[in-house]
């Protein structure tokens, strides 16, 4: 069984890329600047976040922690 905090990277990575596909497509229906420039500034965060999730990840492989 895969270790829980392995499980926990693997959740949040895919609920981050979720929000990111949301933020997209609401940029797209977005009806003015202000709505746009909010999803921009969340879209940026998570794309931070999906950055750092997988640099966690590549820690836990290298420490041989990964067995996912």
């Amino acid at each position: 069984m895969p270790k829980k905090f392995n499980e926990n990277l693997m959740k949040a990575m895919q609920a981050t890329g979720e929000a990111v596909r949301i933020c997209k497509q609401a940029m797209v229906d977005a009806n003015d600047e202000s709505c746009r420039a909010m999803y921009t500034a969340i879209l940026k965060d998570c794309e931070r976040h999906l950055v750092m999730l997988r640099g966690e990840i590549d820690l836990h492989k290298e420490q041989k922690k990964w067995d996912k």
